[in-house]
Order: structure tokens, then C-alpha cells, then sequence
């Protein structure tokens, strides 16, 4: 009696089993279809809206120049120097089409996505890309002149001062720290030695000022090291007059160069 039991429960068990594979795998196919037409729907909109977008940068580019700027991604680094970049455009005949949308969603087309690109493509291939590059930079260093925290500031758009082992942001901290330095009277002047203090800052993460955590001084001339302490003071007053402190965004999410080398000659 148990064995014909056993018998009928597994026999049951077989055909319901049996009954779900197939079940199963339509469920599958059903929605792997229907993935398959979204994504064709999806790729559908997205070339009619950039087609549209394409046509439209054509048609304004024969009269008109504009120029976007856009970030790596997304929620990248905001580019600080709008303004300025706005009126060195408009300086050279070119209007200023802002931050260029993206996403980071596989085909979502947001707005002027493709007339952005292509706007930017007519303006660089008709003024070259290097020129537009240039204005660019020149921007930006209008704007490090203002705010000069910003060289310590790791922003995407700045990428290029922060190249061979962050010279031109040392250059642009030394331009500025000169323009106002004076050299002890009997400072020994030299052409064919460096002379330099290598400054480390550490931040107070409650009031976001930075502050000299440690000079390592690198002086050739023997005689001058007694001015160790004046350029000490010096370097102090530079700081705190340039406002050289991170942002909060900066602190929170982009990070920040604690670093920097002033140069004696």
C-alpha cells in the first residue's frame, strides 16, 4: 500500500514538474521579447530625436557659432568659469551654449543632446579645436585670478594644471604669491640654483579653512636660510589673504591638492 502511494506522489510530482518547464521558460522568452522592443522602441526615439537635433545644429551653424562645454559624466565637476567663457566666446563671434546635457541611462536622449554635439563639432572644425581649447583655458585662468582656492581643487575641468606632477598649478600658485612677496634686502639672488619650500596644509574640517600643517625648506644658499622664518610668515599671509580654503563639495565629494611648492630665485 505505502509503495503504490509512493507510486502516485512521485508519479504527480513528475507531471507537474513537467508541467512548469515549459511554463517557465515562455515566461522567459515572453519577457526577453519584450526587452527586445523596448530596446527597439528606445533606439527608435533616440535617432528621430537626434536626427531632428542634427538637422537643426546644421541648419543654425550657417549662421551662428556656439560652443558647450560638458562633463565627463553627468554628475561630473561643474565648470566654474561660465562667465568668463561666456564673454571670451562672445569676444571671438561665439555664443555660449552652456553645460551640455547627458545621462548615464543606456539611450535616454535628453534635451539638445546631439545639436550640442554637433554645434560644438561645426564650431571647432571652422575656428580649430585647439583655439577653442585655448579659450577655454584662458577662461578658466580668469577665474583661478578671482578665486585662486580653486588650483587646490581636483575639478575634472582642471585637469591640466594638475599634469607633470602638479607644475602649472604650482606655477599659477607662485604667479600669484609673487605679486606681492618681497625679497629680504640682503637676499643672495641666484640664476643656477632652486631654491623652494615645499608647504603641506591640513583642513579644519568644522570651519573648512586650511591652515600649514609643515614647511620642508630646500635652500641652496647657505646665507639665506636665515630668512626661513620671514618666508614662513610670508607664506601664512598668502594663504589666509588668497582665501586658499575648499569648498564643502570640494571636502565631500571632489577632493582637494594639500600641497604646493613656492619658489625662490
Amino acid at each position: 500500500m505505502r509503495l503504490l502511494i509512493f507510486l502516485f506522489v512521485f508519479v504527480f510530482q513528475t507531471i507537474i514538474f513537467a508541467q512548469n518547464i515549459p511554463t517557465e521558460d515562455s515566461i522567459q522568452k515572453r519577457q526577453e521579447s519584450e526587452r527586445i522592443q523596448m530596446f527597439k522602441k528606445l533606439l527608435k526615439q533616440y535617432k528621430e530625436l537626434c536626427s531632428k537635433d542634427s538637422i537643426r545644429a546644421v541648419n543654425d551653424s550657417k549662421t551662428q557659432n556656439k560652443f558647450y562645454i560638458f562633463n565627463s559624466v553627468p554628475s561630473g565637476d561643474d565648470f566654474p568659469a561660465k562667465n568668463e567663457l561666456q564673454d571670451i566666446l562672445k569676444n571671438n563671434n561665439v555664443l555660449w551654449g552652456g553645460i551640455g546635457s547627458g545621462s548615464d541611462i543606456p539611450l535616454h536622449y535628453t534635451t539638445d543632446k546631439c545639436y550640442s554635439s554637433y554645434m560644438n563639432f561645426f564650431t571647432e572644425e571652422k575656428f580649430g579645436k585647439d583655439f577653442i581649447n585655448g579659450l577655454v583655458k584662458q577662461a578658466l585662468l580668469q577665474y583661478i585670478e578671482k578665486r585662486p582656492a580653486i588650483i587646490l581643487s581636483y575639478n575634472e575641468h582642471l585637469d591640466w594644471i594638475y599634469e607633470n606632477n602638479n607644475k602649472i598649478a604650482d606655477d599659477l600658485i607662485n604667479i600669484l604669491f609673487h605679486k606681492t612677496f618681497l625679497y629680504p634686502k640682503d637676499y643672495h639672488h641666484s640664476l643656477d640654483e632652486i631654491s623652494y619650500s615645499e608647504v603641506k596644509l591640513v583642513l579644519n574640517r568644522e570651519n573648512y579653512i586650511m591652515d600649514v600643517e609643515n614647511f620642508v625648506h630646500h635652500i641652496e644658499d647657505k646665507a639665506n636660510k636665515r630668512f626661513i622664518p620671514y618666508f614662513e610668515k610670508s607664506i601664512k599671509n598668502f594663504i589666509k589673504s588668497h582665501n586658499l580654503n575648499p569648498t564643502k563639495e570640494d571636502v565631500l565629494y571632489s577632493g582637494f591638492k594639500n600641497t604646493f611648492r613656492i619658489y625662490y630665485k
